[in-house]
C-alpha cells in the first residue's frame, strides 16, 4: 500500500505506536503503524532522521513493511522526525530529473534509461544517438524557464483505466498508481517524494553531457545541492587565486603559465642532466680501461641509472655493470653494453639475481632489477671468473 506520507515533502514529524521489535545482533528493527520515512527507491535515497531523539541506523521493506533500525529497544507511542534539509534537497533533485526527462522525452523522443544521484552532480542517461552543445544550452534555458513559470507539482491517484490513457500499460499493472504530474508537460508513475512546485527547485545547471554505449549521459545540478557544490568550486577558485596572486577570471591564465614553465624547467632539466652523463660517463671511462666497468653510486634513482647506463655503452665499447642503493636497504642494478660487444646482459643478470635475491628483467642489451642491498655483491662482480 502505498504511504501518502510521502506526497507532502515538508511533513517531516508524526507519532507512531511501536507494532513489532526484532532483535538483530544488539541492534533492534522497529515497525510502526504509521511513518514518514522514506525508504530508498526510484533512484531517491533514504530518508535520514531519528525516533524519540534516537538516529534512525536502518531502514528496510519486508513484506510490505516499513523496519526501523535503532540501538535501543522502544515501544509505545514515539515521536519520528525527518531530516527536512536533506529531504529537500533529495526532492529537488529527483522532480529537476523529472523535468529534464520530459523535455527531452517531449522535444526528441528520447526514452529515458537511467538516473544516478551523487553527491556532486547527478546524470540522467537517455536513448538517444547524438546530442550537441547548443542543444545542451538549450535544454538549461528551457528547464529554467519553466522553473520561473512555476509549474504545479501534483500528485494523484488515478484508476487503471484513467493511467493508462497517459502511461504505458505494463507501468499500470498495480492495485494502487500514484501518479505525479508537472502542469501540463509530463505525466508520471512514480513513488518518490517531490516538491510542490517547480519554483522549490530554484534552478538546474546543466553541467554537459557524454556518449555511453547506451546513448547519451546529461550531468546536472539544481537547488541547494548547487549551491553547495557552487560554494565548494568557490573556495577552491579562491585558494588558486590566493596561490597565483591573480583575479579569479586570470586563474586559467597562470594555470597556464605555471605548466609552460615547468615544461621549459623539464626541458632545462633533462639537458643538463644528459650534460652531466657525458662528463660522468668519460670521467668513468677514463680512470677504468677495462672491458667491464663496475661501478657503485649512491646519488642515483633507478631511472636514473638506467638512463646513464645507456648513455655510457652509446659511447663507449664497454660492458656496463652499475649499482646504486641510496639507503642501506635496497639496491638497483643495471647490466649493459654497447652495440659491439658480444655479452647477454639477461642471462648474467639471471645469475645475479639467483645469487642475491633480486628481481628484474630485460633483454640482452640491458638488464636491470633490485632488491635488498648486499655489499658482497661488489666483491662478487669484481672476482666473477666471466670478467
Amino acid at each position: 500500500m502505498i504511504n501518502k506520507n510521502y506526497d507532502q515533502c515538508f511533513h517531516c514529524e508524526c507519532t507512531a505506536r511501536v507494532k513489532e521489535v526484532v532483535e538483530e545482533k544488539d541492534f533492534y528493527w522497529h515497525y510502526l503503524d504509521n511513518t514518514i520515512f522514506f525508504v530508498e527507491s526510484g533512484g531517491m535515497r533514504s530518508d535520514i532522521g531519528t525516533i524519540n531523539n534516537l538516529p534512525v541506523l536502518g531502514l528496510k521493506v519486508e513484506n510490505n513493511k516499513v523496519w526501523h533500525l535503532l540501538d535501543q529497544k522502544l515501544d509505545g507511542t514515539v515521536f519520528l522526525s525527518v531530516n527536512l534539509h536533506e529531504r529537500f534537497r533529495k526532492a529537488q533533485v529527483h522532480t529537476a530529473q523529472h523535468l529534464i526527462s520530459a523535455l527531452i522525452g517531449g522535444i526528441y523522443g528520447a526514452k529515458t534509461i537511467s538516473h544516478h544521484v551523487g553527491d556532486d552532480e547527478n546524470d540522467v542517461e537517455f536513448e538517444m544517438t547524438s546530442f550537441t552543445q547548443r542543444q545542451c544550452s538549450e535544454l538549461q534555458i528551457l528547464t529554467n524557464g519553466l522553473i520561473r513559470d512555476d509549474l504545479p507539482v501534483t500528485i494523484t491517484y488515478p484508476s487503471k483505466a484513467e493511467a493508462m490513457k497517459f502511461a504505458p500499460k505494463d507501468k499500470c499493472e498495480h492495485d494502487e498508481i500514484r501518479v505525479v504530474k508537472i502542469g501540463n508537460l509530463d505525466y508520471n508513475l512514480c513513488g518518490c517524494i517531490h516538491v510542490p512546485s517547480l519554483k522549490y527547485i530554484q534552478m538546474i545547471k546543466i553541467l554537459g553531457f557524454e556518449k555511453t554505449t547506451r546513448g547519451i549521459k546529461i550531468k546536472y545540478l539544481c537547488g541547494d545541492q548547487f549551491l553547495d557544490a557552487f560554494e565548494k568550486r568557490y573556495d577552491v577558485l579562491e585558494e588558486m587565486s590566493h596561490t597565483l596572486a591573480l583575479p579569479h577570471l586570470y586563474v586559467m591564465s597562470g594555470v597556464n603559465k605555471l605548466m609552460n614553465d615547468k615544461k621549459k624547467l623539464t626541458e632545462q632539466l633533462v639537458e643538463m642532466k644528459n650534460n652531466y652523463y657525458t662528463y660522468l660517463a668519460k670521467e668513468i671511462a677514463t680512470t677504468n680501461k677495462k672491458n667491464t666497468v663496475i661501478h657503485e653510486f649512491t646519488d642515483f634513482d633507478a631511472k636514473d641509472l638506467s638512463q646513464f647506463t645507456l648513455a655510457f655503452v652509446n659511447n663507449y665499447d664497454r660492458v656496463a655493470i652499475f649499482i646504486t642503493h641510496t639507503d642501506s636497504e635496497n639496491m638497483h642494478i643495471t647490466i649493459g653494453h654497447s652495440p659491439n660487444i658480444a655479452f647477454n646482459s639477461q642471462v648474467f643478470f639471471k645469475l645475479l639475481a639467483e645469487k642475491f635475491g633480486l628481481h628484474g628483467g630485460g633483454n640482452a642489451a640491458l638488464a636491470q632489477g633490485g632488491g635488498k642491498y648486499d655489499p658482497q655483491i661488489l666483491e662478487f662482480l669484481k672476482n666473477s671468473p666471466i670478467f
